[in-house]
């Protein structure tokens, strides 16, 4: 291995815009067909991979081939105007005014230089006093005119800041142009080590739910229904408010215990105390027992689609059906798709299809589900082109005949987060499908969280819903009423659940049925219904009502939409629906036009003239420890194989000579990796500087390809050269091997897709829990030639909560992808679990790339062009990434730097060391995650296994001679004892292994 004498820029064959086929694809769509097979190098142990891939991203998901470049101001501009927040006493809104007639600077910065130079103009204004406090960017919006809005979440240390959410505008130029949001200024210094572990926060919320509801594991249908596996549990910092307010460190647990419940809890993650807890199901205002009553809803064309003999409730009609993505009936991707829950509950839980053999349909209830989901898709289609409830073309579900959680029939219809369920109702409700408002409201919740996501609790969830309501009306636009044709008279005196025109509904207090405040002055300050989220939603619908009566309903919801989708952050309040309803009227309609106006005075009508978002993705702290690169040589007038180097390669230390078949994997504090030799076994390294270098191999079986360690060393992921469809997983605890069956999922309980022939890269995430892999996949074509290609997935091996293997359930990054593609070789970040980099191969087009991407959002980037499959790899503070080259004769390894979404870089990559492949960045040093730090490939495991010592001289008083018979791999601990047993000498805990004296 050659190292260069500086850093090099490489020189890219294929620069990222001159890769069409990569970048000019919209979607992971297209059509399977036989793929041109290429000679390329092995993304695995010396086999080549290529083939046509077919697999697409939970939807559809665009790859941004690079950021547009913007344009410094010259000159100050005139001062901005600032709204303050009643609440925070801080900036909630700024309006800076631009000269677009200045001078500019030549520089083209990047979208997140453009937000850093914009929010450092703001900074005399926004009044942070603390360095370590910061914002970092969750996603960037641009719309037609070529603005682009950026979200950002505030953090402290780096721990995200609870509710602290902002938005900054840039203008066409790349001029930061206005700001709104909710931001604190934290002074005390708040110590961000957690005095109480994730499991014990848990534990308390477990507590907590068991005392108020049934607690309970979720079947394994229930968790496909509500698309939940497991409680959430993120650090943040949480804003206490009282009499005087404080900022505490936090863990922030998200937890379904039904199907029908999903809780929030706020845990102090110093004392352990619940510091808040809500409820974020939503649900149709009503009781939740009493029996069922027949549906009366009118005769509906509905669009099935037929399956053999028999005929399903499944839409296929509308324009994000993707027919060649779908697996029907079970799986339709971008389909419409309403099923049976037949009463099941609990534990018993289960859905069947609907279906007919004739296509002649005689289920009411069913039928009006179906209808009113595709009246909803089709209304935010047509009217925002907006592709479905999540935004891109994600299929859309609806389940009928729900039960409560005692079996008993449901007054209530909700959305889960994932699915649309409808009760047959009771005490107060008909059977709710019949609602098409009911629909839309439900609905619309899912598009509230694909957007602003506005918290459901206090004065942002009663914008929730609020917004769920107002879309809901304009579905069903004969009224402003809510709920007219399923509630019962008898709950319901007026005929409705609610009215945005006169939201008293006919009543006279909180004590009537279907009354909500009209004005901010009415409005209900308790705790119950998580802070009035029914009730005072009845004030900004009243503004709705007004709004839409002076300027049309049309106009007025084109607005409202505006605001959400670009404005509203996630803990908004009334006052900022008022300055975002109004801005976004400015943005479609002029600052100076009638509908601005208008806006001002509906709010103004409903006491809303004057008051105030959160994080969920969660991020690990930087490894503390010093930072190195394992890199493996190709020289081959080298006989050593893996190196050791600091990032400066200044020194090389060689740690093998042994040949390898696959990139070498290294527990997080870098003490010991594993990798499989040229023999087919599985070996073990000391990777720790100021120790001796030492290897053992540790399965002694010929049949490897493949393997990685766990982040704490507690588990080995392995697969076998027989390419037999299984990932092997062995704890080093309970000293077992555990086999998974590879499939493709499908929604269908029991039911599974063939194609998966044999995985090869493999890595653990940091619970210890899930792995992510790479996958060759075969769909034989009895009447043509067979289609063969490489995909990404994740099966979880291992369940934290019962300290045993799991049940092997695959989740696919992408579920279908363009013709000729591949990807593989999928690799954590270092902090940031929900961010992977992967390869990207076209063999159609010979091109290669590596790619980001963020798997809670589905957003993918170009990282880097390349030549070669590049094996990336994240350093320990996720700021670059490091990858392999190939110049056609000699492999190199190259870095680039990451922008702060982690998954699009900024510059070009440039030259590290020449002949050396497959770089891995790691650190020294100790840090939590979830997967426990144990013994594992321990040193004591291979001494008892593989070690002996012999002792000189047998007989001795003062001074005794150690010495080992094989390479120790890292710190040890000897005790002597003498005859009688008795301990006469314990070394100390921990030193290097060399020739002991004591």
């Amino acid at each position: 291995m050659k190292t260069p004498h500086a850093l090099l820029v490489t020189t890219l064959f294929l620069s990222v815009l001159t890769m069409p086929s990569l970048l000019a694809q919209n979607t992971f769509d297209g059509k399977k067909k036989k793929n041109t097979s290429v000679n390329t190098s092995s993304l695995g142990a010396g086999r080549i991979k290529q083939g046509a891939l077919k697999s697409t991203a939970r939807g559809s998901t665009s790859i941004v081939p690079q950021a547009r470049s913007f344009q410094q101001p010259l000159l100050k501009q005139r001062l901005p105007k600032v709204t303050y927040s009643p609440e925070t006493g801080l900036p909630s809104f700024i309006n800076s005014t631009r000269n677009t007639n200045a001078t500019r600077l030549g520089l083209s910065n990047d979208i997140h230089t453009a937000c850093t130079d914009y929010l450092q103009e703001l900074k005399p204004l926004l009044r942070i006093k603390r360095s370590e406090v910061d914002f970092s960017v969750r996603s960037i919006k641009s719309d037609p005119s070529n603005k682009t809005r950026v979200r950002l979440d505030q953090r402290y240390k780096g721990i995200p800041v609870y509710g602290g959410e902002v938005v900054v505008h840039l203008n066409a130029s790349g001029e930061g142009e206005s700001f709104n949001g909710t931001y604190y200024d934290i002074e005390e210094n708040i110590d961000v080590v957690p005095g109480i572990s994730e499991p014990a926060a848990l534990e308390k919320v477990n507590s907590h739910l068991a005392s108020r509801t049934p607690l309970r594991p979720l079947s394994e249908k229930e968790r496909k229904l509500v698309q939940y596996e497991q409680p959430q549990v993120t650090l943040c910092i949480y804003r206490e408010k009282g009499l005087v307010t404080t900022f505490l460190l936090a863990y922030h647990i998200i937890s379904c215990p039904s199907i029908q419940q999903r809780w929030e809890y706020f845990i102090d993650a110093v004392t352990g105390n619940v510091l808040h807890r809500f409820e974020t199901t939503c649900f149709i205002d009503g009781p939740k027992t009493a029996s069922a009553l027949d549906l009366n809803g009118v005769s509906q064309s509905i669009h099935t689609y037929q399956v053999g003999s028999k005929y399903y409730m499944i839409d296929a009609s509308r324009v994000m059906f993707n027919a060649t993505g779908s697996v029907l009936p079970d799986s339709p991707v971008g389909g419409i798709f309403t099923v049976d829950v037949s009463n099941t509950f609990g534990a018993n839980t289960s859905f069947q299809h609907l279906t007919s053999t004739t296509n002649a349909w005689s289920n009411a209830t069913a039928v009006s589900a179906h209808v009113n989901a595709g009246v909803a898709y089709e209304y935010f289609r047509t009217n925002f082109s907006r592709n479905s409830i999540d935004g891109i073309g994600g299929t859309i579900y609806s389940m009928i005949n729900v039960p409560d959680e005692t079996g008993q029939p449901l007054d209530n219809a909700y959305w889960n987060g994932k699915v649309m369920s409808y009760g047959n109702g009771n005490v107060s409700f008909k059977p709710l499908a019949g609602g098409l408002d009911v629909a839309g409201h439900e609905m619309t919740h899912g598009v509230v969280q694909s957007t602003a996501n506005l918290e459901y609790q206090g004065e942002s969830g009663a914008i929730n819903e609020s917004m769920a309501d107002i879309f809901g009306s304009m579905m069903d636009p004969a009224d402003w009423l809510i709920g007219e044709d399923v509630v019962k008279i008898s709950a319901y005196p007026s005929g409705a659940l609610r009215s945005l025109s006169d939201p008293h509904n006919g009543g006279t207090g909180l004590a009537s049925p279907g009354f909500q405040p009209t004005h901010t002055n009415e409005a209900y300050n308790g705790t119950e219904d998580n802070g009035g989220v029914h009730i005072n939603s009845g004030i900004p619908n009243n503004a709705f009502y007004r709004y839409a009566e002076a300027i049309t309903r049309n106009k007025a919801a084109a607005v409202f939409y505006k605001a959400l989708d670009d404005y509203l952050t996630k803990s908004s309040k009334f006052i900022d629906l008022r300055l975002a309803v109004i801005k976004a009227a400015g943005d479609l309609y002029g600052a100076s036009s009638n509908e601005v106006t208008q806006a001002g005075i509906a709010f103004d009508a409903v006491g809303i003239s004057t008051g105030q978002g959160g994080n969920y993705i969660e991020i690990l702290p930087d490894n503390p420890g010093t930072e190195f690169l394992l890199v493996y040589n190709t020289d081959v007038t080298d006989a050593n194989t893996l190196y050791r180097t600091p990032l400066n390669g200044s020194t090389f230390v060689a740690l093998s000579t042994t040949a390898f078949v696959s990139r070498p994997s290294i527990t997080d504090d870098g003490t010991i990796a594993v990798f499989v030799g040229s023999d087919n076994k599985i070996h073990a390294v000391n990777t720790s500087p100021g120790s001796i270098p030492g290897e053992v191999i540790i399965q002694n079986d010929a049949i490897w390809s493949n393997v990685v360690v766990s982040k704490g060393g507690t588990k080995l992921a392995a697969v076998t050269t027989a390419q037999d469809a299984k990932i092997y997983v062995y704890d080093f605890a309970s000293q077992t091997w555990q086999p998974f069956g590879l499939y493709n999922p499908t929604f269908s309980e029991g039911v599974s897709s063939g194609g998966p022939v044999y995985a090869d890269a493999l890595e653990w995430d940091y619970t210890g829990e899930v792995l992510v892999y790479d996958c060759f996949n075969r769909v034989q074509n009895s009447g043509g030639q067979d289609i063969e290609y490489w995909d990404v997935n994740f099966i979880k091996v291992w369940d934290r909560a019962t300290n045993g293997f799991s049940d092997g359930t695959i989740a696919k990054l992408f579920s279908s992808l363009p013709d000729s593609v591949s990807i593989g070789n999928p690799s954590f970040s270092k902090n940031s679990p929900n961010i992977i980099a992967f390869d990207y191969v076209n063999f159609g087009a010979a091109q290669y790339a590596v790619l980001g991407c963020n798997i809670e959002t589905n957003e993918v980037n170009v990282i880097s062009a390349n030549s070669t499959l590049g094996w990336p790899s994240f350093n320990k503070n996720d700021s670059r990434v490091a990858f392999t080259s190939f110049d056609g004769t000699h492999y190199s390894t190259n870095y680039i730097v990451l922008n702060s979404d982690k998954i699009s870089s900024s510059g070009s990559a440039l030259g590290l060391f020449a002949d050396a492949k497959w770089p891995v960045y790691f650190a020294t040093g100790d840090r939590e995650t979830g997967d426990k730090v144990v013994t594992g490939i321990s040193v004591k495991t291979q001494m008892e296994q593989k070690t002996s010592m012999n002792c000189y001289p047998t007989s001795f008083m003062n001074e005794v001679s150690v010495k080992f018979d094989h390479p120790v791999l890292s710190d040890a601990k000897v005790e002597l004892i003498n005859t009688m047993g008795q301990k006469v000498y314990t070394s100390p805990a921990s030193f290097s292994v060399k020739d002991l004296w004591c």
